[in-house]
């Protein structure tokens, strides 16, 4: 199928995907501080925003939790060498 629609195709492909390379800033991907060049960049963006913001508030429940099961050993452990002693 040389030459026929596969070929018009592929040289309308070939325009478009130039014409997008010429378009888009130099060193646009990797950076920080680039913005999406599409609607679906943008909301995907706006939801890794979401969820690192809730990760972060997982990590905070979780540290509050850990701080409380370490209190709540060492209670213990203070609590049982007392009851040894004695006291």
């Amino acid at each position: 199928m040389e030459g026929g629609v596969t070929g018009e195709g592929e040289r309308q492909l070939r325009e478009a995907l130039r014409r997008w390379r010429g378009a888009k800033p130099a060193g646009g991907m990797g950076r920080e501080d680039a913005s999406p060049g599409c609607v679906y960049g943008l909301m995907t963006r706006d939801a890794v925003e979401d969820l690192a913001s809730d990760v972060a508030d997982v990590k905070a429940e979780l540290a509050w939790m850990r701080r409380v099961i370490v209190a709540a050993v060492v209670s213990a452990a203070v609590g049982t060498v007392l009851r040894m002693a004695g006291w």
